[in-house]
């Protein structure tokens, strides 16, 4: 099977888009073979995804963790999943939906309009959420997630089956550590 730049000449770019040839005179053939036989080395450096085997793994790991460090860090973001909101709706939001927390240290959670304010402060610097404050009065401000964010959600969905899946050890796990706090 030949190459789909194969056979361009100068001037002349070959794609396999919708099975049509498109003109493009600014780039020569020579150009093109150039490409083409980078090609596999480019796919390649693309297709490695980082395994646990992998020394770069790891580190991914302690990045992701330390990027998302914040305990109400989620909690914003699911509030914003549905779309754009002022800061008295999401504080309403985060507070309307706090889930049970059955582990140690954890029994009372609240969230205070300061830590709220960081938390948001915090997640714009961390180019998860955009802020946006109206130019005319009233000077509302409004808080969405930015695309790396909804992807982020959306890739926590397999997350989120794993420990539905294995929640038996999860409340094992709870049981222990409420064990382990009260000795």
């Amino acid at each position: 099977m030949s190459h789909p730049l194969e056979g361009a000449s100068k001037g002349t770019l070959m794609s396999t888009e919708n099975g049509a040839a498109r003109h493009c005179p600014s780039i020569s053939g020579s150009w093109l073979r150039h490409l083409a036989s980078r090609l596999p080395r480019l796919q390649q450096k693309v297709s490695t995804d980082p395994t646990p085997n992998d020394e770069r793994f790891l580190q991914l790991i302690h990045d992701f963790l330390h990027l998302l460090n914040g305990e109400w860090y989620w909690d914003v973001l699911i509030a914003l999943s549905d779309g754009p909101l002022q800061y008295t709706r999401i504080l309403n939001k985060v507070r309307a939906s706090i889930p049970a927390s059955n582990w140690p240290g954890r029994a009372h959670r609240n969230l205070q309009e300061s830590t709220l304010s960081r938390t948001l402060l915090r997640l714009v610097q961390s180019e998860l959420i955009e802020r946006e404050r109206a130019t005319r009065f009233p000077f509302a401000t409004t808080y969405r997630l930015t695309p790396p964010a909804r992807e982020l959600l959306f890739a926590m969905k397999p997350v989120a089956e794993w420990t539905e899946t294995h929640c038996g050890l999860l409340v094992r796990a709870q049981q222990r550590r409420r064990g382990a706090v009260g000795e």
